[in-house]
């Protein structure tokens, strides 16, 4: 059986550093073929993507990837802990990967591995300082990773690096669910994470998406790959998302449902549905985010809850033990489309490669977890409406 190793990512977008983390994924791994777990049209932050699924699909198939499997929105829009279960349960359910790789900053993972046993296990006395941590009003990553300090001696730069955090996650995941896949970290190069400039080496994903934003044509060209340059600037020239579009349907949601419905939406909790629902006067949603804002809430957590409202992705959808319903192939190498058999052979859950036809094969979980897919893309792009219906496979 050829060997495949597999990355999880964002690609929003792609730039340098993704193409160097694809390229020694394959060599350290000697993988026969190279895959990608992959967001939708919206990100990890609650935000959308900068550029569509699958014009960053066909950007992973030119610089690495051989084949490209959607991250389900419940998943890709949620928070690092069940973002990275998402990730692990796609790669898992195709049967078709030995090795999970993903970018970390630590040298070695050995120490994130050991972390993470201890978060799989979650021991006595890590729940003891966990419980106390969050009596005293710590906000839940702060309480566990003050926690886990606690038992085991680990740096706090270690564990506040955001690539080393979903690295954590990942390992902790294949821990619990005793996943045959083979962790494999590839220290990061460049800027760091959060970093919203370029400069010398690689360019962070932020840096690049301010560019665009900012239409910095020059900066942009030596932070990514010159096969996608023209591709990102002819669409950055049509369109560019903005959370604030989202504002009037947002509005509308929020009064439908009223406090009582958006206490089932995940991420509203502890009574933020009420604080929503009375500032439902909001100009912009960056408006509604500052205004909603406080130690507890982050913001990064109010956009993910707040788009969580949109898509009515509920928190039974995200917490409970439902199993992933398919898997949905978004691209393929022209020269690797024999892996689409592979997958179908293997895979545990029903594949998804000609929408129309293998939509069929559902369970009424599947079917109804594709309309929230379908729908977050054509909230994400109204022009081209039912797209994830009629859209064929990426093929390069």
């Amino acid at each position: 059986m050829p060997k495949g190793a597999a990355v999880a990512a964002e690609f929003n977008p792609l730039h340098m550093g993704h193409k160097y983390i694809m390229a020694q994924a394959k060599a350290e791994t000697r993988a026969d073929f190279l895959g990608v777990v992959m967001s939708g049209s919206f990100t990890q932050r609650g935000e959308p993507a900068v550029f569509d699924k699958f014009l960053r699909t066909k950007a992973a198939l030119l610089n690495g990837a051989d084949i490209v499997l959607e991250l389900p929105v419940i998943y890709a829009t949620g928070a690092v802990d069940v973002f990275a279960k998402g990730c692990c349960s796609v790669l898992e359910n195709s049967g078709i990967f030995d090795c999970m790789v993903f970018g970390c900053e630590a040298d070695n993972t050995e120490e994130l591995s050991r972390a993470a046993e201890i978060l799989a296990i979650e021991p006595p006395a890590f729940k003891k300082a966990l419980n106390e941590n969050l009596k005293k009003g710590l906000s839940f990553p702060k309480s566990r990773e003050s926690a886990l300090r606690a038992v085991f001696p680990i740096d706090s730069e270690t564990l506040s690096s955001p690539n080393n955090i979903l690295a954590l996650e990942y390992m902790k995941q294949l821990k619990i669910t005793g996943s045959g896949l083979v962790p494999v970290g590839i220290k990061r190069q460049g800027s760091g994470y959060k970093d919203d400039k370029i400069g010398e080496g690689f360019a962070s994903a932020a840096a690049v998406r301010k560019a665009l934003y900012e239409k910095r044509e020059c900066e942009i060209r030596g932070a990514v790959p010159e096969n996608v340059f023209d591709m990102y600037m002819e669409e950055s020239r049509k369109r560019l998302p903005d959370l604030n579009n989202y504002g009037e349907a947002l509005r509308y949601v929020i009064l439908k449902k009223g406090p009582e419905g958006l206490r089932e939406i995940c991420d509203i909790t502890e009574g933020l549905e009420n604080k929503i629902y009375k500032s439902s006067d909001f100009d912009s949603v960056e408006g509604l985010i500052d205004r909603l804002k406080s130690k507890r809430y982050t913001r990064t957590k109010l956009t993910r809850g707040l788009l969580h409202i949109l898509l009515d992705i509920k928190r039974e959808d995200v917490l409970t033990d439902r199993p992933l319903p398919y898997i949905r192939v978004l691209g393929i190498k022209r020269e690797k489309t024999g892996l689409l058999t592979f997958l179908s052979e293997n895979s545990q859950v029903p594949v998804l490669i000609n929408i129309k036809k293998d939509i069929e094969k559902l369970s009424v979980w599947g079917r109804e977890l594709f309309k929230k897919e379908a729908f977050a893309s054509d909230l994400y792009n109204p022009e081209k409406k039912a797209e994830d219906y009629t859209k064929g496979l990426i093929i390069v």
